[in-house]
């Protein structure tokens, strides 16, 4: 677990860090948000590709062995992008940091999933989903002020040699050692995929996921631009984003924990009400200080509802045990939304103004209320 947890620090701060380049990187080589949505597709169609995989590869290959390999490869796509020298360049790139960052979620939490309890899988899956914002709020608080300092090339180098440093240690320690196949691998071929999506209780687990994601999966590649045309000075991004990362961390824990007390569909249903809500008041603020305030706030809900609706997913698949492949389909279905919203919210910025963007994403996250009271009155499917 302690492996496990570094690997999700790292993953989420540098899957992070990518789109915090983009600002910049739009302004050397004069992309449009079009094309900003585009990159940001190209990393989060990955997740879709190998979302179902990704359980049989783990189980295969090992958890960590497979996660130490995707280590590298967005390794190798922050090196490649110090050099890009186009627009078309980047493609390659980002669907290599794509690659290497689409498998961490489906086989981490599988096995916390797995590692859990009923009663204390809440407060569990809240503290691992935490754990990846201590990577985000650390990177994300000195990374803009780096790149003002020395441009985004050579701090996209600084991070590739970061990343395939800490990659060759954990390559030296896990990739080399025996490790046993997964115990419920032989399990995986026993539950077919129409099990498992044929459970009314899943489904709409899987569509509040979807919504959620398509509402929240886009805000951090799209705040930086909202708040430059706030006048926000460039080198302060990083800060503003660290904010809205505290957020995240504070909203995993408590929230996860509200989970094991209140249910997991009615925090979702809660959740989402104040995320639209926060989305727009932050659309509207001019100030620096009420920026920062909702900032924060917003940041709770966006993605303090991941562990939220990943118990969610626990529940309507603890009747067959087979949480790899449920957390594969459930990602693949997270992936699509997630892949439709940047080049969507994209379109919609430049030809409606970026307020348009936030406004979808407010209208999109009610819309996730309507599964998750469907998955609060369905009952659980018979035992498996």
């Amino acid at each position: 677990m302690r492996a496990l947890n570094i690997l999700h620090a790292l993953n989420d701060g540098f899957d992070a860090s990518i789109f915090l380049l983009l600002p910049f990187i739009a302004a050397d080589l004069h992309l449009n948000l079009t094309q900003v949505g585009f990159l940001g597709t190209l990393v989060n169609s990955l997740g879709i590709i190998f979302a179902l995989p990704a359980g049989y590869i783990a189980a295969k290959v090992g958890g960590l062995r497979t996660l130490t390999i995707a280590l590298l490869l967005y390794g190798l796509c922050f090196l490649g992008t110090g050099f890009a020298p186009n627009y078309l360049s980047l493609f390659p790139l980002f669907i290599l940091g794509g690659l290497g960052f689409a498998v961490f979620h489906p086989i981490g939490f599988a096995l916390v999933a797995k590692l859990s309890d009923k009663v204390t899988r809440g407060r569990k899956m809240g503290n691992f989903t935490a754990i990846g914002d201590v990577g985000k709020i650390g990177i994300s608080a000195i990374l803009t002020f780096i790149i003002v300092a020395i441009g985004w090339r050579y701090t996209s180098l600084i991070c590739a040699l970061v990343i395939i440093v800490i990659g060759i240690i954990f390559s030296l320690r896990f990739l080399k050692r025996k490790e046993h196949p997964d115990a419920k691998a032989k399990e995986l071929k026993q539950v077919k995929l129409f099990e498992i999506i044929s459970n009314r209780k899943f489904i709409f687990a899987m569509l509040s996921r979807a919504c959620d994601s398509f509402a929240s999966s886009s805000l951090f590649i799209f705040l930086p631009f909202l708040l430059l045309k706030r006048a926000v000075d460039p080198a302060l991004l990083g800060l503003f984003t660290a904010t809205f990362f505290i957020g995240n961390f504070s909203g995993k824990i408590v929230l996860g924990r509200f989970v094991d007390k209140f249910g997991s569909a009615k925090v979702f249903i809660v959740s989402e009400v104040f995320m639209a809500l926060f989305i727009l008041l932050l659309v509207h603020a001019t100030s620096f200080s009420l920026i920062i305030i909702y900032s924060i706030i917003l940041g709770i809900f966006v993605k303090g509802t991941m562990p939220v609706v990943q118990t969610m997913v626990s529940e309507a698949s603890e009747y067959h045990g087979n949480f790899e492949k449920a957390f594969g389909v459930n990602e693949f279905a997270a992936g699509i939304a997630t892949t439709i919203a940047p080049v969507l919210l994209g379109f919609l910025s430049d030809k409606y103004g970026i307020v348009t963007a936030f406004n979808t994403m407010a209208l999109v996250a009610l819309l996730a209320i309507i599964p998750a009271f469907f998955f609060h009155l369905t009952k659980q499917a018979r035992e498996f």
